[in-house]
């Protein structure tokens, strides 16, 4: 009866905890991959010295390719509008240019660097409202593209789509659709580990995107503003906790594969270690 009470009390507030849930579990997301490469890295060291820190890109490889081809994606997309494509660039590693206080580019030489893998350089003309437009969504595109590889993968591990909770009859979770195919999980998670390491737009990809993110976020401001002087709050709270409750979900599955990782890649740490 207590429990039911509870519940009762906690209702009102179940759209809000669904929405601040995504907010948390990609803060936990972020923790658990980044103590992931952590331990990747001090194996590489232990095994190939300071050349090791490259093994968690090499490992990403299939998430760059991805990355990068999103980007090339949407600038093709963008052809009609005068978009061309000037350089593909996979599997070049090197130093991650800053940008210093005088607007040059400068890369640093000692301490620890941020590598990438590759880049597309593309041309655009000047000034026009769908340069804009095309830079934004060609600077979110790994974002997009990472989620789409992500679904598909899922599907093809599990047999069920990720928009939909897979329960039996009695409310059970099940890992595999009936029949299918378990030999899908040898590989399918390694895939999904390094596609969501990788969709996370650059700092540079988010400098290109600005202004386009920032329209995307004054219309949402707008929208949000008609919608409380409709009084209609309510229904965009409830379509909102449908799709935060199916991200928390996905982000789940993600926490899960990371634990996962982490303890295969914590026995090997101390087997490196002997």
């Amino acid at each position: 009866m207590s429990d039911t009470k509870l519940m009762a009390q906690i209702a009102p507030y179940q759209p809000w905890l669904i929405i601040v849930g995504v907010f948390l579990l990609f803060s936990l997301l972020r923790f658990t991959r980044a103590g992931l490469r952590r331990r990747i890295d001090e194996i590489g060291y232990w095994l190939f010295g300071e050349r090791g820190r490259l093994i968690w890109f090499w490992l990403n490889a299939p998430g760059v390719v991805l990355h990068e081809l999103s980007h090339a994606f949407v600038v093709f997309l963008f052809l009609p509008f005068g978009f061309r494509i000037t350089s593909i660039t996979l599997f070049r590693v090197k130093p991650t240019p800053v940008v210093g206080p005088d607007g040059r580019r400068v890369v640093r030489n000692g301490g620890r660097q941020s590598l990438q893998l590759g880049e597309v350089q593309y041309v655009r003309p000047q000034g026009r409202f769908m340069s804009y437009v095309g830079d934004g969504l060609s600077g979110i595109a790994p974002l997009l593209g990472g989620i789409a590889m992500f679904a598909f993968l899922y599907w093809v591990a599990t047999g069920y789509n990720l928009w939909d909770f897979p329960l039996d009859a009695q409310q059970r979770l099940q890992l595999l659709r009936p029949n299918w195919p378990w030999w899908t999980l040898i590989f399918a998670p390694y895939l999904i580990l390094t596609v969501t390491s990788e969709l996370w737009p650059s700092r540079q990809d988010w400098r290109g995107a600005r202004w386009f993110v920032g329209g995307l976020l004054v219309l949402a401001v707008g929208l949000l503003l008609i919608l409380w002087y409709a009084k209609r709050l309510t229904t965009m709270l409830t379509i909102s906790a449908f799709v935060a409750a199916h991200i928390d979900f996905a982000l789940l599955i993600l926490l899960g594969l990371d634990l996962l990782f982490l303890i295969i890649a914590e026995a090997l740490v101390h087997a490196v270690r002997r």
